[in-house]
Order: structure tokens, then sequence, then C-alpha cells
């Protein structure tokens, strides 16, 4: 079978990644790391290409180039086989290849993933490095913060954005590297680097497939699940996670109506338009649970000091240009009010990372983050995009007219070529922030950075919410529908609903896509044992009986699930079922009276008892006591 060709786009940077054969060292002194300098650096005398960032571990090389043809990229990797190569057999007498196949390469997107990229090749020393010696050493990063300046780097654009001089790029590149990557990026360029793939946003892949007329983006391995057991359990299981991890950070849950009021409609605008009732109704289904919280709070006004609430349920949306379709989804919201700093927002992200990690996800999911600012500034925004898109008017097609009266930095996030090409040039949020705002923004992203929580500010992300300040997402791109978690402050917005000045700041889990993503991940954390007893009478006519023990053993132990099988299938099928679903003990109801043994399985041990009432309930408090007390997963979150 011929080879996949490689993936090149002119212009775009390419990181370069060489293994050793079978892992072993390629760099073993200082001489040899030395010589593969300078091999590089006659490759950049010959070759056309601009080097960003490199580093050089014992047993691999990384690069990060933009290089001006295909041939230039492929010549340079035949310069350093051709030239360190026999240079390195001849000084330890070995022969034969020393890299592990062909290079692994990736293209990024410059603007969403070049600095994230740079950073990974700079600190990728620091991370695996074991020898004790500096872990900058053999990298580019003194360069890149500006404590050592090396001739063959060469800046790219991204990276010259970052300040107006040397220093302030410097320092604002020293500042950006130290907070940690997150496991979900690291995890997909290593999975772009193996399969020669683009590292880009999801729009930015979709447009560069439609021009190469291929697959740019990484493959997921293995095949997909046909089958899932129960379902409902699944569902339990989810919500039980959430809820275990809300009551430890002391949020309580509240109800709220199915209905709300449709006078409060454009006052908290959703991503998708509520969905009425049928006929000429006042009120609308319910779109989402912030409304409910802020009208809980205004009847019960000691709540807006400081409170801290959790809802779950269905909620209501009907798609743009579906008519009167409605689709309901699952969704659980958290809401704090009466906290005015950033505290409360940290707390918020790690709860949120928490909750990641308890359920497996942390290397599936990322975390963006921006600042809109106040309201004013937020205008000011605003109304500069109106006033940048306004020449390019006479090509827009209607919806984006009708975008940039409304919401003119949507057309930030469309894939459109010729909005992509505009946003390049386009005003920036970060332009219009003032020194409170900035300084707030710095503030949180420094808490972020030394509480291990891996994020990416995305200077593009804008809210499509009434937020103010901080907004923030969560999305896993191997998803279509990527987006599993959306929230930031709103005091504006709660403030103008509930007609007094209140402090506002929550999020939205999607429970959708998480639970696909579970599934697509294949997590062994769906299987989690929620049934501790199933109680199995025998026959029909023991019935009554399996049903009185049942009443019995819940009044003795209220901590566990028993679940009674009245399908009067035969034993050996409910058995089978009841192990199935996951249950710790089995126990079989005879049909011969109160008087006799009932028949116990232990499915930890595999040992099957014949055993009366009374020993039957020393077992399980035996168990119950080894029990603990949150059956959480083996990434339990510190709290």
């Amino acid at each position: 079978m011929s080879r996949t060709s490689r993936v090149y786009v002119q212009g775009l940077p390419q990181l370069i990644q060489l293994n050793g054969h079978n892992r072993d060292i390629v760099f073993h002194d200082e001489e040899d790391y030395l010589t593969f300098l300078n091999c590089l650096r006659k490759a950049g005398e010959i070759f056309d290409f601009a080097l960003h960032a490199w580093t050089l571990l014992p047993h691999q090389l990384m690069i990060l180039l933009t290089p001006q043809t295909k041939e230039d990229l492929s010549r340079l990797v035949q310069h350093i086989g051709r030239s360190y190569v026999p240079w390195f057999n001849q000084k330890y007498h070995r022969s034969g290849s020393l890299w592990e196949g062909r290079y692994n390469s990736s293209l990024i997107e410059p603007e969403a993933y070049l600095l994230i990229a740079q950073k990974y090749v700079d600190t990728r020393f620091r991370e695996r490095n074991t020898t004790g010696d500096d872990p900058h050493l053999w990298s580019s990063y003194r360069h890149n913060i500006g404590e050592q300046l090396q001739p063959m780097i060469t800046p790219h654009e991204q990276y010259l954005r970052l300040g107006h001089t040397p220093e302030e790029r410097a320092r604002q590149y020293a500042r950006f590297i130290q907070s940690p990557l997150s496991p979900s990026v690291e995890k997909r360029l290593q999975d772009c680097l193996n399969q020669n793939r683009l590292l880009g946003t999801p729009q930015y892949c979709r447009q560069l497939e439609r021009q190469l007329h291929r697959s740019v983006q990484p493959r997921q391995a293995g095949r997909p699940r046909k089958y899932f057991h129960n379902q409902v359990t699944d569902w339990v299981w989810l919500e039980n996670q959430a809820a275990c991890l809300l009551s430890r950070y002391c949020y309580q849950e509240v109800r709220l109506p199915l209905l709300e009021n449709k006078e409060n409609e454009a006052l908290f605008t959703s991503q998708y338009p509520k969905s009425p009732l049928a006929g000429d109704h006042s009120a609308l289904l319910r779109g989402e649970g912030t409304m409910g919280c802020l009208q809980l709070i205004n009847q019960h006004p000691h709540l807006q000091s400081t409170s801290k609430l959790w809802y779950q349920g269905v909620m209501f949306r009907s798609e743009e240009n579906q008519g009167d379709h409605i689709e309901q989804y699952q969704q659980l919201g958290v809401e704090a009010f009466g906290y005015a700093d950033v505290d409360i927002e940290l707390e918020q992200l790690v709860l949120q990372y928490d909750f990641f990690k308890s359920l497996g996800l942390r290397e599936y999911v990322e975390l963006k983050i921006n600042s809109v600012g106040t309201q004013q500034e937020f205008a000011a925004f605003r109304a500069a995009l109106r006033a940048f898109y306004q020449p390019f008017t006479v090509v827009f097609e209607p919806d984006w007219i009708t975008c940039l009266a409304v919401q003119p930095e949507k057309l930030l996030s469309s894939d459109h070529p010729l909005l992509v090409k505009l946003r390049s040039t386009a005003p920036e949020i970060s332009d219009f922030l003032g020194t409170d705002s900035r300084r707030r923004f710095d503030s949180l992203l420094e808490s972020l950075t030394k509480v291990h929580v891996p994020f990416v500010v995305d200077r593009w992300l804008c809210p499509t919410n009434a937020y103010c300040h901080t907004h923030f997402e969560w999305h896993c791109p191997t998803l279509e529908h990527s987006l599993l978690c959306r929230g930031g402050r709103y005091d504006d917005c709660a403030s103008s609903v509930i007609e007094t000045p209140v402090r506002a700041c929550g999020f939205a889990l999607m429970l959708d896509p998480i639970m696909r993503l579970l599934r697509l991940t294949d997590k062994h954390l769906l299987k989690q044992q929620v049934t501790d007893v199933v109680i199995i009478p025998g026959s029909p006519a023991a019935s009554t009986e399996a049903l009185s023990i049942g009443r019995s053993l819940r009044k003795t132990f209220p901590q566990m699930s028993i679940a009674s099988d009245f399908s009067h299938m035969r034993v050996n099928a409910c058995v089978r079922n009841a192990r199935r679903q996951g249950g710790r003990f089995i126990i079989v109801v005879p049909s011969d009276g109160p008087t006799t043994e009932i028949a116990l399985y232990d499915r930890d041990s595999g040992q099957e008892q014949r055993v009366n009432i009374a020993k039957a309930i020393g077992i399980l408090s035996r168990s119950l006591n080894a029990l603990p007390v949150y059956r959480g997963t083996e990434n339990e979150p510190s709290g």
C-alpha cells in the first residue's frame, strides 16, 4: 500500500518530531547537542524556512518552523539525516538508521494554536528531563523569554503580536508559558503528529478540507461501541457524580418551573430562541435555568446576599430555520449570587475541572476563556465591529447583515472564507478593555495557573448570552457538537431582571454531549455498581416473602440500594440479569416459607451460601462497613 501524502499548505507553520530508533538515545553528551545544532544552523543557510522553536531530548527532537515550500521541509530532514547521523554512527561505532521510521509532522493553525505549539516545544525538555541538567539548556525557551538570544530563531507573527517591543513580548510569553498545558491539547497535538494532520479549530479544518478535498483532522482509534447496557443507569450515575461534587462545594439544589414568563423572554438571550407553547400563551417552555434562578432570588431577597444554587432537568429549544420543531436536552446549571470578586469564578472553574477529571475526561476537554469587560466596554467593541464591517456590507449575505445589527461579534466565529479573511484585521475585544478589567482578568489567569487548571485564552471567544467580564467554554474537539459547558459573570443582566444591583456568576453543563463523550471514549465509569442487593423470588408464590425481606433490609440498611426482581422468569435468567445490573449481592428466596434458608450470592468473592435472614444481615453489615461513604472513581478530584 502506498504511503499517504503529507498535508502541506503554503505559509502554515509545521511541527516536526523525530524519535530515536526503539526509543534509543540520540544525544548522549554536550558534543552531540552542539553538533546537531550546527547541522540545523547550516540547514538554515541552505534551505528557506523560518525556525520558531526547537528542543532536543536525549531520545527525541522537535522543531517548529514555517517552510517556504514542501521541498524545503523534506530537504531539511534529509540534511539532518545525511550530516548528523553519519557523524553519530562513526562516534559511537554503530551503523544503520538512527531515527524511528518517517518523521512525524503536523500543520498548525497560526491564530489559534501557534503559541500553544511553541509552548509545547519550549517546555518539552523541562517535563521530560530526568538527568538533573538545566531543563532549558537545549531548547529555544531562553530565547523566547528574552534571556539568551539565538540568531537562528525567527519569531512568528503571532509571537510578535504579544507586545510592541522585544522586552514586552518576552515578558508576556514568559507569563503565558507558566500556565499548565491542557492534557486535551497535548493529546490532540500528539495525535496530529502521529497522523500528519492539522491542529486547528473545527471551523478552520472544515475550511481547509473544502480547499484540499481531503481530511485534515485526526481520526479516532478503534471502532465505536455497538451496545450499551441500561441507559437510565448511565444517566443516574452521571447526575449523581455531579450532585456529589456540588454538595461538597456547598451548592444547594433548587427545583425550577417548566414554564417561564413570556414577558422576560428578551432579558436573557439564549443560544437558541425559547420555545412557545401551542396557541397564544403568556408562557414559554424553559429554555435555560438562569432566568428561573433570577426569579427565585427576586422572590426571596435574602438569597441575593450570598447564595450558591444548582439545578438540573430538561430544557427546550427551537432550532433555527426549523419552524415549530422543538428539541429537548438535558442541562445542569450552577449559579452563585452576591460574590463580586474573581474568587467565585475561580472556584467554579476549578469545580468544572474536578468534574471532568472525576469522569476521566481530562484528556478530552479544553477550557477556552476570555474577558469581554464591562457592559460599556463591550458596547464600544460592538460599535467598532459595525464600523469595520460596514464597507463590506455590499457583498454580505442577508443573514450577515442581520447579525451585524444585533450581534456583530458572531461574524468572528464564522468559517466562511471571506469572514475568516476579514477577521485577521478586525478589532479585538482586548483593545477595548480598561485598566480595571485587564487587572481583573490577569488576576484570574494567574490564579488558574497556580491551581494547575489548564486553559487557553481565546481572543475570538465572545458570549452568546449577556455576560460581562469573564466568559468561558469547555469544548471537546472530537465531538461534532463540541460544546460541553458554558458560563461566566452576568452582573448587568441579573441586575436588570430583578431591578436591583446584584452580583451573579454561573455556568451550565450540557449533559447530552458529555454522555456521548463518555460512551465514545468507552469509559468503564458507566459500568459502576449502582445496585447493592437484588432480591429474586424463586417462584410466584415467594413474591410476598421476597417483598417482606426487601422491606426489612431497607429499614436496616438505608444507605444500600435494594431492588426486587418480579419478572417471574427462570431463576437462572434473573440471576444473570442481576449480574449485568452490577448487583453486589443476589438473594434468591425459595417458596418453602419464611423459615427456609435463602441463597445468597456474593459477586466479589464468587461464593454462594445458604443462610437465614439474620446471618444474611450480618454479611451485608460487614460489607457495608467496607464501603466508602462516597463511591467515586479512580480519578477522584481533590476537594
